[in-house]
């Protein structure tokens, strides 16, 4: 028998070894796959955060926006009776 179809005693630690490598190599992609969430994560914690604030914002200024246009219109409305009763009075 030819030497290169047998196994050697390195062929064979070769691979022996390989199953702790893949299980190494698992565990070092789970952690990083871990890590490479947790930014992500705090994103969108953070994205949430964001997008709460802003939707008080923009409810807090709609409630301002619509003051001021009914306090516009009864203004407008009032100066316009008054203007009215004034021309009544010529």
């Amino acid at each position: 028998m030819k030497q290169s179809h047998l196994l050697s005693l390195r062929d064979f630690n070769s691979l022996a070894r390989v199953p702790g490598e893949l299980f190494l190599q698992t565990f070092l992609f789970k952690a990083e796959a871990r890590d490479g969430r947790q930014p992500t994560g705090q994103s969108w914690e953070t994205l949430r955060d964001e997008l709460r604030v802003t939707r008080e914002s923009i409810d807090r200024s709609s409630l301002e926006v619509a003051c001021a246009t009914q306090w516009l219109y009864w203004n407008l409305r009032d100066s316009y009776a008054s203007l009215r009763n004034a021309l009544k009075r010529i």
